[in-house]
Formats: structure tokens, C-alpha cells, sequence
């Protein structure tokens, strides 16, 4: 997974770092492994092994003892939940484009002010949210960027080479979104030489 690389924090507190000498926005980028449990999708996968299962009991010609089926097919729904549960791979195939979009998009704003990303005494924060699961990341700029930067620029920054620009598969792909990032905010936020550096550069990485 994209956060859990051993360059990631190094890189990316590096390019926020440099992308911040030339604007006046505080830059906060969030990496999470998930934005939603998918429980319910692994264990739709779980009931799914086991119908599976009791399907080749009952038709296949060989010879099964009935005693250990009421036992043996909740064993399998549990283990096979439990599989899908922690294969995001897996996971991300089995749930649709528009939920896992809604799901991000969700997270990131809970997120915005969690970290309060709107603290700013200029209110120029920006959180840059990546969510490892759905591969995907969201921008929320707080109201001081709104003002200055259209929003048709934040959609046209592209994390990868897909057909969905919100979507990232690799550390080269984010990286050259945040160094977009910061061509967008030197443009419309330079820096004016009074402002602080109020949050700290390196990405936040949840488990």
C-alpha cells in the first residue's frame, strides 16, 4: 500500500516542504489505510464462500459426512470474512466506484477537522487526503483558499495516469500531484513573507 512505503513520510514531508516556499496555504496531507470498514461486503464474500461450499456438498458425487456440516459452514463463513476483511485488493473489487468515492469523500471531511486544517490564522489550509483501500484522494481547502483558487483548478490535478484523476496507485503519481499542488497555490497564493509555517510538514499516518 501507497502509505506504507518506506520513502512515503521522508518524500512527502520533503515536497510540502518545498511546495510551501512559495505560497502563504498551509499544506496538510493525511494517509489512511481505509475510509470505511467494508464489512458488510466481506462478509456478503464470507456468505458467498459458503453457499459455494454447501452447493458442492450437496451435488458432488463423493461422500460427506452431514454431522459436520452445520458446524463446518459457519467455520467458513467466519474465515473467509475474515480473509476478505483484510485483502483491500479484494475489498475494492467488490465495492462499487460510486460508494468508495462517497466513502473518501466522507472521511475527508471528518478529517479536515480532526486535523483542524481551518486553524490558520489566514485560514489558507488545505488538507491532501489519500485513502490507501479505494486508492483515491480528496482535497478540502479551507474557506481562505476557496476565495482564491477556482475549483475547476483543485479537479484538474491529476494523481495518476487513469482515467479518474482522483485516483493514485503509486508514490512517483503522488508526488507529482502535490508538485501540481503547489503550481496551483503559488499562482493564486504567493507568499508574502509573514507567514509562519503553523502545521507541521510531515504527513499524518493512520493505522
Amino acid at each position: 500500500m501507497l502509505h506504507t512505503n518506506a520513502r512515503f513520510s521522508e518524500a512527502v514531508e520533503a515536497a510540502v516542504g518545498r511546495l510551501e516556499a512559495d505560497t502563504d496555504a498551509e499544506v496538510v496531507v493525511v494517509a489512511a489505510p481505509r475510509s470505511g470498514s467494508y464489512r458488510d461486503l466481506a462478509l456478503a464474500f464470507g456468505l458467498g464462500v459458503a453457499w459455494c461450499v454447501l452447493l458442492v456438498v450437496l451435488f458432488s458425487p463423493f461422500h460427506f459426512q452431514p454431522a459436520w456440516i452445520p458446524l463446518e459452514l459457519p467455520l467458513i463463513v467466519v474465515l473467509a470474512t475474515w480473509a476478505a476483511h483484510q485483502r483491500p485488493g479484494l475489498l475494492r473489487r467488490l465495492c462499487s466506484a460510486r460508494r468508495q468515492r462517497a466513502q473518501v469523500d466522507a472521511a475527508a471531511d471528518a478529517t479536515f477537522h480532526q486535523e483542524v486544517v481551518h486553524g490558520t490564522k489566514g485560514r489558507t489550509g488545505l488538507l491532501i487526503y489519500f485513502s490507501a483501500l479505494e486508492q483515491r484522494v480528496a482535497l478540502r481547502p479551507d474557506l481562505g483558499l476557496d476565495a482564491r483558487v477556482p475549483g475547476a483548478e483543485w479537479n484538474a490535478i491529476r494523481w495518476g495516469a487513469g482515467a479518474d484523476p482522483h485516483t493514485c496507485h503509486d508514490l512517483d503519481a503522488f508526488l507529482a500531484g502535490l508538485d501540481a499542488v503547489g503550481k496551483v497555490l503559488a499562482r493564486h497564493v504567493p507568499p508574502t513573507g509573514s507567514n509562519p509555517n503553523e502545521i507541521a510538514d510531515a504527513p499524518r499516518i493512520r493505522s
